[in-house]
């Protein structure tokens, strides 16, 4: 089963964040040489990082096999054995650890000994309750 990860204002707010500061680097610039080309490299290196966060956003999901839980990121993944989950809760404040999602909150699953993940499906009530049915929690 796969589940999309779920988007709030986060890579908004960072992408209106860095067009900010590249805004005001490149007037700087721009006052100091008097020409626009200096600029552009400024200008690349945006459009490069704005195709980085559309990568981001369109390779974060999530897949629960028979026996393991896939989280997939820019291509990488992440597998977790869905026996060795313990718990899964919503997330309750800042998170300090791996995260894979796409949005400021998500939920936490603890797998393993001291092991968590921080994830974001779009459908967590849905997820939660698949991960309980086949990792029997």
């Amino acid at each position: 089963m796969r589940y999309a990860s779920k988007r709030d204002w986060t890579f908004p707010l960072v992408w209106i964040f860095v067009l900010i500061v590249y805004s005001l680097v490149g007037l700087v610039v721009y006052m100091e040489e008097g020409s626009l080309v200096e600029i552009w490299p400024l200008f690349a290196v945006w459009l490069a990082l704005g195709v980085f966060f559309l990568a981001i956003l369109k390779t974060t999901y999530y897949t629960i096999t028979e026996t393991q839980l896939v989280c997939h990121f820019l291509g990488f993944k992440k597998r977790i054995d869905l026996e060795q989950i313990r718990k899964i809760e919503p997330q309750s404040g800042l998170y300090a650890g791996l995260k894979l999602s796409t949005a400021w909150k998500g939920i936490v699953v603890h797998y393993g000994k001291w092991d968590e993940i921080l994830i974001s499906p779009a459908d967590e009530t849905a997820f939660i309750q698949e991960i309980k049915q086949r990792a029997k929690i």
